[in-house]
């Protein structure tokens, strides 16, 4: 009997090779969501920096023009604090997407192997029933040999 070949096995290989590619984009997304997060925490340090220092300035009498310059650099460090939270924000939504995809992918790949072992299963009961029809018929013609002869030529 011919070997086992699994006719959709180049389907099953893109699948593998697809959610390989989808696992890569996954951790490449997670890896940028780190990243985002710590520039986050560092933006956000920065910014209560920059609120300590102004109310110290407060509390000690600073003149006016060093108040309103302190002021304006707390706002221009909040900025830069909500702009990195929307970068992490984009980021997590894009992990987010990779995850889905790396599911759909994964989940498409073991239907295949699923399909893949099926047929195995499939092609080795056959193989089995083949070689026992084989192992019958010999066992048959063994039977007939002289034993089988000498019985009924008497």
């Amino acid at each position: 009997m011919k070997a086992f070949r699994f006719p959709l096995e180049s389907l099953r290989t893109l699948r593998q090779q697809r959610e390989q590619a989808t696992q890569q984009h996954y951790a490449r997304t997670l890896t940028l969501c780190d990243g985002a997060a710590r520039v986050l925490q560092l933006a956000e340090m920065e910014l209560l920096t920059g609120h300590a220092l102004l109310q110290s300035e407060l509390a000690t009498g600073a003149s006016a023009a060093r108040i309103i310059n302190l002021q304006t650099w707390c706002k221009v460090l909040e900025l830069r604090r909500n702009e990195c939270a929307a970068v992490l924000q984009a980021a997590q939504t894009e992990a987010s997407e990779a995850f889905r995809a790396l599911t759909a992918a994964a989940r498409d790949r073991e239907a295949l192997d699923k399909f893949h072992e099926k047929s195995l299963r499939a092609w080795e009961r056959t193989l089995l029933s083949a070689e026992q029809k084989m192992f019958d018929e010999l066992a048959i013609q063994n039977a007939g040999g002289p034993l089988w002869q000498t019985a009924f030529s008497n």
